[in-house]
C-alpha cells in the first residue's frame, strides 16, 4: 500500500461530522431568530398602520361634530353597563357631524365587539337615532376601546348630551382615545382629539 494515499481516521470523521452538525444547527437557529424578528416587525408595523388609520379617521370625524339636541354626542363607558349597541363590550361613542365629501349631517359611532372587531356606525338619514343605520367593519383585533371626555376642567369617563342629561346639548372640548390592538402581546395606542366646535 502506498503511503502517499492516506485515508481519514474514524476520529477525524467524527470531528468533521460534529463541526458540520454545529454549523448546521447554528444556521437553523439564526434563520429561525431572523424569521421571528421579521414576523414581529411586520406585525408591529401592521398594528401601527391600523392605529394611525383609525386615529386619523376618528380625529377627522370627531373634529366635525355638531352640538344639537337632535344629534347629541353620547359617549358611554363600557363599565357603566348601558349600551346603544347590543354586541358592544367596550366604550361606545356616537355623534353627528358634517363630513367631507358627504352632504348634510351624518351620524357616526364606534364600538368594539367580543371578537375584537371595531365597528363604525354610519347613517345619513338624520333621524337622530343611533340604534338605526348601517354598520361597517373599521378595524380588527381591537382588544380595548377606552374614551375619556374633557369638559374644560377635568376628564370624565362618559359624556351624555341627550335631553335631561348632565351635558345636555354640549360637546366636550377634547376626547382621549385609548386603543389596544392585537390578541397576542397587544400594543396600546393613545391620542387626544380636540373638538373645535365645542
Amino acid at each position: 500500500m502506498d503511503r502517499s494515499t492516506r485515508a481519514l481516521t474514524l476520529v477525524e470523521l467524527l470531528v468533521a461530522l460534529a463541526i458540520l452538525v454545529t454549523v448546521g444547527s447554528s444556521t437553523v437557529l439564526i434563520f429561525r431568530g431572523v424569521t421571528r424578528a421579521w414576523q414581529a416587525g411586520e406585525l408591529g408595523t401592521e398594528r401601527y398602520q391600523q392605529a394611525r388609520l383609525l386615529f386619523d379617521l376618528l380625529g377627522r370625524e370627531l373634529s366635525s361634530a355638531v352640538a344639537s339636541p337632535r344629534y347629541p354626542l353620547v359617549g358611554l363607558s363600557g363599565a357603566g353597563g348601558e349600551h346603544l349597541r347590543e354586541d358592544s363590550v367596550s366604550d361606545e361613542l356616537f355623534f353627528a357631524g358634517r363630513l367631507s365629501g358627504r352632504t348634510g349631517i351624518v351620524e357616526r359611532g364606534y364600538w368594539v365587539t367580543a371578537e375584537g372587531r371595531l365597528f363604525c356606525h354610519d347613517d345619513v338619514s338624520g333621524d337622530g337615532d343611533y340604534a338605526t343605520g348601517e354598520r361597517e367593519l373599521c378595524g380588527r383585533d381591537v382588544g380595548e376601546l377606552d374614551m375619556a371626555y374633557f369638559d374644560g376642567a377635568a376628564w370624565r369617563d362618559g359624556w351624555d348630551a341627550r335631553d335631561g342629561a348632565p351635558e345636555a346639548g354640549a360637546l366636550p372640548k377634547a376626547v382621549r382615545i385609548v386603543m389596544t390592538i392585537g390578541r397576542r402581546a397587544p400594543e396600546r395606542f393613545e391620542t387626544i382629539v380636540s373638538i373645535p366646535t365645542s
